[in-house]
């Protein structure tokens, strides 16, 4: 392996929710929002990540917000360009540095086709090299399942827009699946609960503003069982701008036919595994990783649905992008792992 390819790489998790860039030295380097904010007339990004989502709501005629990623994968290629150049500006010192080798990851079910075009978002913007690895495994390598040791194990990576489960067994992935459900259609879970009991349109920061705030942990249950949440939208009748007061029962209400298909996802990967992989994971337990795995309510309510013992990993929604910066380290395991396009 060649010295300068080992020392010109970096880390790049371009998730539905956020982009996360990490460097072999430097350690994290970027965590925003994986959105642009688009000059329809000039075809030119005016402002992206943390800046984009602060625009939402507040956009000028001839400026739209785009997602570059739904479900794990590249769906708006432009939009994805955008934000790799913006992801490989804060790993090298000028765009004229030596170009960098990028170790990033996709759905464990992504199809050759998303593999070139998440490949190809980088390399247009001046990566030298891209690996691709599933997300699973990155997140499992990142800390949250020691399935190198040869034991066998299951992750579930609850994130915004999919959920990817995978089993682990004599160090390596035997088995996975993904469901495009995360936390995106619990969000739009509660705008739907809203527009048919409140005739009231929400955005999706309010929306998901509502649902953070409708299945909240400790102290903050209480208070939002007593207390009623607003939310902020548009009447669907006389288009005007309105408050609405909703109850924490009813978010949760509207959260729990989401919560049974990722179940279901997990559950039917599980059933899978022969018998005593099977033990084994009901010893170890489902280790969960992605964002959605810091909601505790949201642990609770797939707990009352799966059979297997479900926990948390420390920090779950930065495991991919911290595996994913180990492989960039070790480049010659990113390669052992890499799905071929």
């Amino acid at each position: 392996m060649r010295r300068d390819w080992m020392t010109s790489v970096a880390a790049v998790d371009l998730g539905t929710a956020r982009i996360r860039v990490w460097h072999p030295q430097r350690g994290p380097v970027l965590d925003e929002p994986s959105l642009v904010a688009l000059d329809l007339q000039q075809g030119q990004a005016c402002a992206l990540g943390a800046s984009a989502r602060r625009m939402i709501g507040r956009l000028p005629d001839g400026l739209t917000i785009r997602r570059a990623v739904a479900a794990g994968r590249v769906t708006d290629f432009e939009a994805a360009r955008m934000l790799a150049r913006y992801a490989l500006d804060h790993v090298r010192p000028s765009r004229f540095a030596r170009r960098t080798t990028v170790v990033t990851a996709a759905p464990v079910d992504c199809s050759n086709v998303q593999v070139r075009t998440l490949e190809q978002a980088l390399l247009q913007v001046g990566a030298h090299r891209v690996v691709v690895v599933p997300a699973t495994v990155a997140a499992a390598l990142g800390g949250a399942l020691p399935f190198t040791d040869g034991s066998g194990g299951m992750l579930a990576d609850l994130g915004a827009g999919k959920v990817d489960v995978a089993v682990f067994a004599r160090g390596r992935m035997v088995d996975a699946a993904s469901a495009p459900i995360g936390g995106d259609a619990l969000d739009e879970a509660v705008a739907g609960m809203v527009r048919r009991e409140y005739q009231v349109a929400l955005g999706s920061v309010a929306a998901e503003a509502l649902r953070i705030g409708g299945t909240a942990d400790g102290p903050a249950v209480a208070a939002a069982a007593a207390t009623p949440l607003q939310a902020r939208g548009r009447h669907l009748g006389t288009d005007a701008n309105q408050v609405v007061y909703v109850r924490a029962q009813e978010v949760q209400q509207a959260c729990r036919s989401v919560l049974a298909d990722m179940a279901g996802a997990i559950r039917t990967t599980l059933g899978r595994c022969p018998q005593e992989l099977r033990a084994e994971i009901a010893e170890r337990g489902v280790v969960l990783t992605g964002g959605l795995a810091n909601s505790r309510w949201a642990r609770d309510r797939l707990q009352e649905l799966v059979d297997a013992p479900l926990r948390a990993a420390d920090a779950p929604e930065t495991r991919t992008a911290e595996g994913l910066a180990l492989l960039a380290r070790t480049p010659e395991r990113a390669l052992e792992y890499a799905v071929r396009a």
